[in-house]
């Protein structure tokens, strides 16, 4: 994994993000990964899904590396953009 420093911009719309205090991690099937991200609520029990991310099978070991790493702690992240290797691939 690289790390870039490149342009990536936030629309507008999005400028505030999705509020979730809750997520879960699913198996994609071909070795990918669902990382959903929730708002649950305690009175009621229940949560919603409110982002569902699918990423390769080496990424979450990667954000959790990147998180506990001291560079992560001293670097701009709002300017760093963490790539993974390997060809983009839609579904």
């Amino acid at each position: 994994m690289t790390t870039k420093n490149v342009q990536c911009p936030v629309e507008a719309a999005e400028a505030f993000g999705v509020y979730a205090n809750a997520f879960r991690i699913l198996s994609g099937g071909g070795g990918d990964l669902f990382l959903d991200f929730c708002v649950y609520s305690e009175q009621d029990d229940k949560a919603k899904v409110v982002s569902r991310v699918r990423v390769g099978p080496d990424f979450l070991k990667v954000m959790v590396d990147r998180i506990n790493e001291d560079q992560v702690k001293t670097v701009d992240l709002s300017k760093v953009l963490f790539v993974m290797p390997g060809p983009l691939v839609e579904n």
